[in-house]
C-alpha cells in the first residue's frame, strides 16, 4: 500500500484463492474507510491469478459508493481477469440499492391505489375497444353468436351443477340463521320477507359472480393467455383478423346471457333451500309460499338479473383483459388466470356497493 499524487494506491500481487483472500481483503477495506475522500487506486500489474473469493474481492472494492474523486479505480488488471469484473459498475448497484429502501405502510397503499387506478383505466379502454369492434359493420355477426353460444354451453350448462348446490345452501344457511334470532321475538314468519329480498337482490347475484368467477373467469384468462404464449394472436393479426372481435367479443356475449340465467337458477334453489328450513320452525311450505309473494316484488328479482347481466360482463372483460396482456411462459399463463379472479371479485363487490348505494 503506497500514497502517492494524493491517490492511495493499493498493491494486489501473486494470487488471490479463497486460501489468501481474507486478509487482502481486509487490508483493503481499512485503506478505503481510513480515506474516505481521497481515490483510490488498486494496482493489479503483479496479480497472476485469482478465483472466485479473488473475483468477488474485487468485485467489492468496484461496486463500493464513494463521493466525487474518491472512487475507487483498478489498473493494469490482466485482460483475461479484467473481463471478469468489467461488466460491473458501482452506480448500477447504487440504483439496486436505491429501490430496494423500505417503504411504509401509506407509501405501500397508495402504490397499490395508483396500480389499480392504472388497471381500471386500461380496462375501461379495452372495453371501449369491444364496443368499438361491436359496432363494425360486419358479415361475420352470425358466426360471432354461433361461438358465443358454443361459449355459453360451456361456461352455463357445466356450471349448473356448483351453481344448484351453492344456491340451495344459501338459502338454508341464510333462513337458518334468521330463524334463530327471529324465534325469539316470535317473528319466524318474517324470516321469509328477509331471506328472499336477500336471495334476489343480493346473495343469488354475488354467490353466481363468484363461482363465475372462479370457474369461467379464470378459463377465459387461461385460454387466451395459452394463445397469446403460442403466438396464435399473433398470427391471427398476421391475417389481418381482430383478436377481440374473433376471441373476446363471443366470450362478453355469452357471459351477458348466461349469468341472469344461472342467477335465476340459484335464485330458484335458494329459495327452495329457505322454505325447507323453515319447516323446521313450524311454517309450512304454503305459508312460506304465501309470505313470499307478499313480500317481494318483481322489481327485487329484476335488479338481480340486471346486476347479474353487469357482473357477467365485468367478468369476461377481466379475464380476457388478462388474458390478452399475459406475458411470456407457463408462468405467466398461470399469474393471469389469479389475476382475472381477484380482480373479478375486487370489482364485483365494488359494482354491487354502486348498485347499493343507487337502488336503495
Amino acid at each position: 500500500m503506497s500514497s502517492e499524487s494524493g491517490a492511495v494506491r493499493v498493491h494486489l500481487e501473486g494470487r488471490i484463492t479463497a486460501e489468501t483472500a481474507a486478509p487482502v481483503w481486509q487490508a483493503a477495506i481499512d485503506a478505503l474507510e481510513r480515506n474516505p475522500l481521497r481515490p483510490v487506486v488498486v494496482d493489479a500489474s503483479k496479480l497472476e491469478h485469482i478465483d472466485n473469493a479473488g473475483i468477488a474481492l474485487l468485485f467489492d472494492l468496484t461496486r463500493r459508493v464513494r463521493p466525487a474523486g474518491a472512487e475507487v479505480t483498478i489498473c493494469s488488471l490482466a485482460p483475461n481477469l479484467a473481463a471478469l469484473v468489467s461488466r460491473f459498475q458501482a452506480r448500477d448497484f447504487a440504483a439496486a440499492a436505491a429501490g430496494r429502501r423500505n417503504t411504509g405502510l401509506l407509501e405501500l397503499i397508495g402504490r397499490a391505489t395508483a396500480r389499480e387506478g392504472r388497471y381500471l383505466r386500461d380496462l375501461a379502454v379495452f372495453l371501449g375497444e369491444c364496443i368499438g369492434a361491436w359496432l363494425k359493420p360486419r358479415a361475420t355477426r352470425a358466426a360471432q353468436w354461433r361461438d358465443a353460444l358454443d361459449v355459453a354451453t360451456e361456461a352455463g350448462a357445466n356450471a349448473v351443477p356448483i351453481v344448484m348446490l351453492v344456491g340451495f345452501l344459501m338459502g338454508v344457511i341464510i333462513a337458518f340463521e334468521l330463524g334463530l334470532v327471529a324465534r325469539q321475538f316470535g317473528a319466524v314468519i318474517f324470516v321469509v320477507n328477509g331471506g328472499s329480498i336477500a336471495v334476489l337482490r343480493e346473495l343469488g347475484p354475488l354467490m353466481t359472480a363468484i363461482v363465475f368467477a372462479g370457474r369461467t373467469g379464470a378459463a377465459f384468462a387461461a385460454q387466451l393467455g395459452a394463445q397469446k404464449v403460442n403466438e396464435e394472436l399473433d398470427a391471427l393479426s398476421t391475417f389481418g383478423l381482430d383478436p377481440v372481435e374473433f376471441l373476446v367479443l363471443p366470450r362478453l356475449l355469452a357471459s351477458i346471457l348466461v349469468m341472469p340465467l344461472l342467477t335465476a337458477l340459484a335464485d330458484a334453489l335458494g329459495l327452495i333451500g329457505g322454505a325447507l328450513v323453515m319447516t323446521t320452525f313450524d311454517v309450512t311450505y304454503l305459508q312460506s309460499y304465501t309470505q313470499l309473494l307478499s313480500a317481494v316484488a318483481p322489481w327485487d328479482l329484476t335488479l338481480g338479473l340486471i346486476k347479474a347481466a353487469c357482473f357477467g360482463l365485468t367478468i369476461a372483460a377481466v379475464g380476457c383483459h388478462r388474458g390478452l396482456v399475459t406475458g411470456a411462459g407457463a408462468t405467466a399463463v398461470g399469474q393471469s388466470a389469479t389475476h382475472a379472479v381477484v380482480s373479478s371479485i375486487v370489482l364485483i363487490i365494488v359494482i354491487d356497493g354502486i348498485f347499493a348505494v343507487f337502488t336503495s
